[in-house]
């Protein structure tokens, strides 16, 4: 499994859509990663978010300024970019899966069919 930039490694990476490569025999056991980590990111993200945003910590101006500053400039991108990233892995999730789908339709569970992508590249 590999992502396909276009790119060389002298260039710059570049954010937005990308594709995602697997080998036929490997797209159980990526969904399955996939889906651990949006687990792992609800787990762990989601219920941080709540703590957010910041309260002055010590009741007084300067972490009132600081509390208001950090949510104006922060906050507020950082919970669009932890709900974009969650989209682009329910995507994958529901890519895989639908490839899986069809790859089962096609090929059925004959395991030899599911390894037959690997042999041809030997």
């Amino acid at each position: 499994m590999f992502l396909a930039d276009g790119g060389g490694a002298s260039s710059p990476p570049e954010f937005g859509q990308r594709k995602l490569k697997v080998d036929p025999s490997a797209i159980p056991q990526a969904r399955k990663a996939f889906e651990q980590a949006l687990a792992e990111f609800e787990e762990k993200i989601e219920h941080s978010v709540r703590d957010l945003p910041t309260r002055p910590w010590a009741e007084d101006p300067i972490s009132s300024e600081t509390s208001k500053a950090f949510n104006d400039q922060t906050s507020e991108k950082a919970l669009a970019a932890l709900t974009f990233y969650k989209k682009q892995l329910i995507g994958v999730i529901d890519q895989l899966k639908m490839i899986e789908e069809q790859y089962r339709m096609t090929e059925g569970d004959n395991a030899a069919m599911w390894g037959k992508h690997l042999r041809d590249q030997d």
